[in-house]
């Protein structure tokens, strides 16, 4: 078959573009140098004390609304030791967590507890929570039919990473309050210096 040529161009003319595995391979090496530079310099407590804000707030949010739907109490519990928030739709309003009714309890997330961790006291108190009622030895708070809260008051969390930093990594605070007579819920972020509302 000699003097036989093949043509791989497309349309009759022109070469076809392709890479080859040592350019595939140049690639994946640069993307991994770009990414050993970068992902040390990312702050995931900053991602995950954020996540667990916005999931608390939404919780919250979430039970104040079935009180009203409901027309029944619903109680939320600060469980600190366990980093956790427990939601009790209390249907008779007695304030104990009778047969039948439904309680959950929802994790505050990955690597986040309660605490300020070296940030400044912003209103109530310097405790991870402010809430006087307590239930099974746990602060509460309880949402009314009407959608108000049982007082105004707030509670703290932040980062294992900060805390066991010792004070010095206050930024990773934030401050998640209610207010008693609308029930509104508004968070705020310590950024080294002072308190910034951010909800």
């Amino acid at each position: 078959m000699e003097g036989v040529t093949v043509d791989r161009g497309r349309g009759g003319g022109g070469s076809e573009a392709a890479f080859t595995i040592v350019e595939i391979l140049m690639v994946i090496a640069l993307i991994g140098l770009v990414a050993a530079f970068a992902v040390p310099k990312l702050n995931f407590s900053a991602y995950r004390v954020n996540g667990a804000v916005r999931g608390t707030v939404g919780l919250l949010a979430r039970a104040e609304r079935l009180a009203v739907t409901d027309q029944s109490n619903v109680n939320v519990l600060f469980d600190v030791a366990n980093n956790a928030v427990k939601v009790h739709e209390d249907a008779n309003n007695d304030n104990v967590m009778d047969p039948g009714e439904r309680v959950r309890s929802y994790p505050l997330g990955e690597g986040v507890v309660y605490g300020r961790a070296g940030a400044p006291v912003r209103q109530y108190t310097g405790t991870p929570t402010s809430f006087s009622r307590t239930q099974g030895g746990m602060p509460e708070v309880i949402f009314r039919r009407d959608g108000s809260a049982s007082e105004n008051g707030g509670f703290y969390i932040t980062t294992t990473t900060a805390v066991n930093a010792n004070g010095s990594r206050p930024q990773d605070a934030r401050s998640i309050e209610l207010i008693q007579s609308t029930g509104r819920i508004e968070w705020y972020q310590y950024n080294g210096s002072t308190w910034i509302k951010k909800f």
